[in-house]
């Protein structure tokens, strides 16, 4: 029998963590339906939670990733935490020099789910309010270089996964010589692309963030087709995007390589 009484301002911060957590990205409003408190009282215990340097609030201002100190709080690495202390950096980085807006997104549910964005501070910034939304794996770059760069076997459940849904979206999966060739040529040209047909106003090229043999998300440059033609797209900036992405590889698998456990 516990001998005080539960200290419920704690209880309450925790919760909020394991939500933050748990979806990586969440809006303020989500953790405050979803754990049931008023949203004056979630922003309180997140910027708590923040100065204490267990949460971060997102670039673009929409969203909570947990921080890489979150990982002290368990036996290994929360890869979780890379979004926000490790990712956003490196593409704000590389916005300011190409800039044009930079989606980070990851594979959801047969889905691509635009985890975070450059567009708050980008110049040429269009179609804001994109995080948190889903879109079409089979019909994105980042889709197209997520399945053409994800293990055989993890590629092969998404796809039985697509199969199934009965969405419009994935009515190309019906079509094997086509899927054949999306992986074909994003594995030729080293980076997926996106001309036509989904947010037709726009083309975009993207690459993978690899770790351990995984995709972990894709990077994704999108550009107006008004303004700069595929071509030069391409050629000016799916070289800079799969050195950043490298980069990011190489920072979280130096993060996660510093808190393995040492053998004694």
């Amino acid at each position: 029998m516990a001998v005080y009484k539960p200290v419920r301002a704690l209880e309450r911060g925790l919760h909020i963590l394991e939500v933050v957590n748990e979806r990586d990205g969440v809006k303020t409003q989500e953790i405050a339906d979803l754990t049931g408190l008023s949203r004056p009282t979630v922003f309180r215990l997140l910027e708590t939670l923040q100065s204490m340097g267990f949460v971060a609030q997102s670039a673009s201002g929409v969203g909570w990733h947990p921080t890489l100190a979150c990982h002290l709080l368990s036996s290994g690495f929360v890869d979780k935490s890379w979004v926000g202390q490790i990712a956003m950096p490196e593409m704000i980085e590389l916005g300011r020099k190409i800039l044009w807006p930079i989606d980070l997104v990851t594979i959801d549910e047969g889905a691509m789910l635009i985890r975070e964005t450059t567009h708050k501070v980008s110049p040429f910034s269009f179609d804001s309010g994109m995080v948190g939304k889903h879109v079409p794996l089979l019909h994105t770059a980042g889709g197209h270089a997520y399945i053409a760069n994800c293990p055989d076997d993890e590629r092969e459940v998404i796809f039985e996964m697509l199969r199934k849904s009965g969405k419009a979206e994935h009515a190309l999966i019906h079509d094997p010589r086509v899927i054949a060739q999306i992986i074909a040529r994003t594995r030729e040209r080293g980076f997926g692309f996106r001309t036509e047909g989904y947010r037709n106003h726009t083309h975009s090229v993207a690459s993978p963030i690899l770790h351990e043999g995984r995709v972990l998300a894709c990077l994704s440059v999108i550009c107006l087709k008004s303004a700069i033609s595929f071509d030069d797209m391409a050629r000016k900036f799916a070289p800079r995007l799969k050195r950043t992405c490298d980069r990011i590889s190489e920072l979280i698998a130096r993060q996660a390589g510093s808190q393995a456990p040492r053998r004694s």
